[in-house]
């Protein structure tokens, strides 16, 4: 396995955004920047039990990412052992919850409680009907609200509501997920997500509706929540994000298809970068 396979075995990708939502939720609390060191440290432990996260994933969706012929995965490639996954994400899930220690009490139990969650996700959280899908949003979520726990004791609205937005569009991406993966979900894993219980199509409505929801709510911070209101390096990013989400939206109601939800995931994955680096890039104006 090398650099490559490791990258794509942690998403290491997620783990760089997770970073960019702790210094948010850190400038946004601290209204100036953090310390280099100060920022550095706290941001490793997201960004380690993340990349471990992912790790552990694969380790458990083996059969089922085979069933859904998921050709990116280093474990379907064969470029690595099952073993081997298993001791790479139990470290990165070590050290990260170690380090949290160092940044405080707060910060610690975050680590610790999403490093249970995230074992325990793809363990057997996954295949249960919402709660999986609420799981992997609140990760989304919850790196912006650890940001400003680890410079303070109080989040301020602002944190509150970015975590919001990005905890609604999460969840429906995630919807969206398992109706791509149902086939390999359901015979792989023996899951019973949410398309198994209502249909792929509703499932997609739900989705749909979500990200509905994450545009009006991605609205609120520019026209009333400071630093953001009125702040055009934060409203344009959004807009371009949210034209995203609206073609997702549109599309997927029309099409449906396992390619276009595949299409969407990336999509949706960069339009969620593009808003954050608006939530951030307001900041350093």
């Amino acid at each position: 396995m090398d650099i490559d396979d490791l990258w794509k075995l942690t998403r290491f990708e997620h783990s760089i955004m997770l970073a960019v939502a702790v210094a948010v939720g850190e400038m946004i609390t601290l209204r100036t920047f953090p310390q280099l060191y100060q920022f550095a440290l706290s941001a490793l432990p997201p960004m380690l039990v993340g990349a471990a996260s992912f790790a552990i994933n694969d380790y458990f969706d083996l059969e089922s990412d085979r069933i859904n012929r998921r050709a990116d995965r280093p474990l379907v490639r064969g470029r690595t052992k099952p073993d081997i996954v298993f001791a790479i994400s139990i470290f990165l899930f070590l050290v990260g919850t170690i380090l949290s220690v160092l940044v405080n009490a707060n910060c610690f139990l975050l680590t610790l409680l999403f490093s249970v969650l995230a074992y325990l996700y793809s363990f057997r959280l996954k295949d249960v009907a919402v709660a999986g899908n609420i799981y992997v949003a609140s990760t989304m979520a919850i790196p912006f609200i650890y940001g400003g726990l680890a410079v303070s004791n109080q989040v301020p609205a602002a944190v509150l509501l970015l975590s919001s937005v990005a905890f609604v569009s999460g969840l429906a991406r995630e919807v969206m997920g398992t109706a791509r993966d149902v086939k390999g979900d359901k015979r792989g894993r023996g899951s019973r997500t949410l398309p198994m219980l209502i249909g792929v199509k509703n499932s997609l409505v739900v989705s749909s509706l979500l990200y509905v929801i994450s545009i009006l709510l991605s609205v609120i911070p520019y026209l009333y929540i400071p630093p953001y209101a009125g702040n055009i390096f934060y409203i344009i990013p959004v807009i371009i994000a949210d034209a995203v989400f609206a073609y997702i939206t549109l599309n997927s109601l029309r099409e449906g298809s396992r390619k276009f939800m595949k299409r969407s995931r990336n999509l949706s994955l960069a339009a969620m970068f593009i808003a954050l680096l608006g939530f951030l890039a307001a900041l350093l104006k």
